[in-house]
């Protein structure tokens, strides 16, 4: 029988049973774009740069992996709790959304500084 905690949280959030392979080939794809970030950028100024926003986009993706697992984990313990009610899981998920829709203007003023830095950046080359 399927998870139901998976099934109320796949509206918000992934459900996997393994989560360590993707986090190593993750690691291991910023190692290998650092590691071409070096051999193509030969101004130390735009390679450092360039490394700076390679190590904020892994630490973004490593706070959102830790969010994505901690609502995740409350699902699992909300569904576990045969006491758990409709309004309980509602609650959550309302919470979660407005979480969501309260990043998107970040994330929109993020994204366009970085795509703002790596026009200029590739222009420059």
């Amino acid at each position: 029988m399927p998870d139901i905690g998976c099934f109320f949280a796949s509206q918000f959030v992934a459900c996997s049973k393994d989560d360590v392979a993707p986090v190593k080939l993750e690691k291991q794809a910023f190692e290998d774009l650092r590691v071409d970030v070096r051999a193509e950028i030969t101004n130390p100024t735009r390679e450092a740069e360039a490394i700076r926003l390679v190590v904020i986009l892994e630490q973004d993706l490593a706070n959102l992996r830790a969010k994505v697992t901690a609502r995740k984990n409350r699902v699992r313990e909300l569904n576990a709790n045969y006491d758990t009610s409709r309004v309980d899981f509602d609650t959550f998920l309302v919470g979660v959304e407005a979480e969501v829709r309260g990043n998107k203007p970040r994330i929109a003023k993020t994204h366009t500084r970085a795509m703002e830095s790596a026009i200029k950046t590739i222009q420059s080359i």
